[in-house]
């Protein structure tokens, strides 16, 4: 498995996957995603197999605001901040229980610690909180989600140890 910075060629896998993954959200243009990684390339990263095809991918960039940001809106810009966003991680679904969501999940906190961000913030949506709880995530009661999320999305936290 090869854990690498998303290339022009990946995006249309990327686009595969994000359709496979989600049932309970609407999906995301292609300009959406890119411009987070427009946004901060270095946190973001596709997996992808002996062969090029990903596997999975994982979209990050810093956040200042207390409240996540809305779905279906392109990142114009980001500022410094502690925070780092987990805009977007999904793998496909053929390729579950290899540990590539764990594999992108370590890379992102060591790009996070090199870059000195304090905190990973993300919104998990189609009940996968206890995934997110298990990578060390905690929820962040009474948080103001977008409904773009859908029901029973979750804000959550994780702290970044240097």
């Amino acid at each position: 498995m090869n854990i690498k910075l998303i290339e022009d060629n990946n995006w249309n896998d990327i686009l595969a996957i994000q359709a496979k993954a989600y049932h309970e959200v609407d999906l995301e243009t292609l300009d959406v995603l890119k411009s987070k990684q427009t946004a901060s390339p270095e946190t973001c990263f596709v997996c992808v197999s002996e062969q090029n095809e990903a596997l999975g991918y994982l979209l990050a960039h810093p956040w200042v605001d207390s409240e996540p940001p809305k779905l279906f809106v392109p990142l114009l810009d980001t500022v410094n901040s502690e925070t780092l966003y987990l805009h977007d991680m999904a793998v496909n679904p053929y390729s579950k229980g290899q540990g590539i969501g764990r594999t992108m999940m370590v890379k992102l906190i060591e790009v996070a610690k090199a870059k000195g961000f304090k905190r990973i913030n993300l919104v998990a949506v189609q009940g996968a909180n206890s995934f997110w709880s298990l990578q060390g995530f905690r929820e962040i009661a009474e948080a103001n989600i977008s409904s773009t999320y859908g029901e029973n999305a979750v804000f959550m936290e994780m702290e970044v140890v240097a």
